[in-house]
């Protein structure tokens, strides 16, 4: 009798997978052959599912990203006030550090070299997943969620290079009470 796969969550399980090995040796450093040597299927089986490795970066990314803003829907509680629903958004980024580093690190080397014109579109549309979100789940207009979300790049980056210099939980207390002064000043 032929082995019945569900395909959707094969390739999901090899896009965790690749994720790992990604984090590893980053993006450029793998070839599609060791992506299969990894993942213990033939190249050809790798080439049914990704036809290239860009391919297999772009659903990766997608993946993640999908079940990013699952969690951090998760965490917040739409029935809470916005200022404590990015409290607990900032918890979810502090507990999961060095996750969100290995998916910036992985960005960073994919766009380095990749065509500029491909990297800045994928990058507006991930960009864009995460402000709305933002925008949605803390209740922000979206120009305050555009600046949210990159100083939420810019504090991963920080903490990354030097954690003694940061502190995510401080940086969140202080956001939060800065978005607390910007609606009391907008009435939103």
């Amino acid at each position: 009798m032929p082995k019945i796969i569900n395909h959707d969550q094969y390739r999901e399980d090899m896009i965790i997978k690749c994720f790992e090995l990604f984090g590893k040796k980053g993006f450029i450093n793998v070839t599609m052959r060791e992506i299969a040597n990894d993942l213990n299927v033939s190249t050809g089986a790798l080439y049914h599912y990704f036809p290239t490795k860009q391919a297999i970066f772009e659903q990766m990314m997608n993946y993640i990203i999908k079940k990013d803003l699952e969690r951090l829907r998760e965490a917040t509680n739409l029935d809470e006030s916005p200022e404590d629903r990015m409290i607990k958004a900032g918890e979810v980024i502090y507990n999961n550090k060095e996750y969100y580093q290995k998916i910036l690190l992985l960005t960073l080397d994919y766009f380095r070299n990749q065509p500029a014109s491909d990297a800045e579109e994928m990058f507006k549309r991930f960009a864009r997943n995460y402000i709305d979100t933002i925008s949605s789940q803390i209740k922000l207009p979206e120009q305050m969620s555009d600046s949210i979300f990159y100083w939420l790049i810019g504090l991963i980056y920080a903490d990354l290079l030097c954690p003694s210099l940061v502190s995510i939980e401080e940086q969140f207390k202080m956001i939060t009470e800065m978005m607390r002064v910007v609606r009391e000043n907008m009435s939103i």
